[in-house]
């Protein structure tokens, strides 16, 4: 959302009641409460979805992005029988008959694009976002808060 921002797009956010407010502080223009309203149903023309947890599915989003917009995804678990490959198979399908893009996220890291990056933090256009920090020797509770899900921020393990 902020590489977003930092690049002129208008950013709607979609996150539950608890994190709006960390959302909008990051610059989201619109936040969507997920927990009241599903933004699958509401407006349409989205030129870009970037779902990173892969609640909703391929066809969801479909119905909300602009004639030409694109989906990128990077498909969390998916449904039960096929797992991630089961929304995997969906985008392919809805790219073969609908004019809009929908893919998987893949990232190149290359020094370019973390030289890029590092300015964007250096200026103050990425702010990074850190929940809680562990020391190395609590790193198992840092797992744990992970693992249930949803902390505000990062989990960081600092290694002294």
């Amino acid at each position: 959302m902020q590489l977003a921002k930092a690049f002129g797009a208008k950013v709607t956010g979609v996150a539950s009641t608890a994190k709006a407010g960390l959302v909008r502080s990051i610059g989201a223009d619109q936040v969507i409460d997920y927990t009241r309203e599903d933004f699958t149903a509401g407006a349409t023309g989205y030129d870009l979805v970037f779902q990173l947890g892969g609640t909703y599915s391929p066809a969801a989003i479909n119905r909300v992005l602009a004639a030409h917009g694109t989906l990128i995804q990077s498909y969390g678990d998916g449904g039960r029988w096929l797992g991630p490959l089961g929304n995997m198979i969906k985008a392919a399908v809805l790219n073969r008959f609908t004019g809009r893009t929908l893919k998987a996220f893949t990232a190149t890291v290359t020094a370019e694009a973390l030289n890029e990056i590092k300015d964007l933090i250096e200026s103050g256009h990425i702010i990074p976002v850190i929940g809680q920090t562990f020391p190395l020797t609590e790193a198992t509770a840092a797992v744990k808060l992970v693992e249930k899900g949803s902390p505000p921020g990062k989990v960081v393990v600092v290694v002294d």
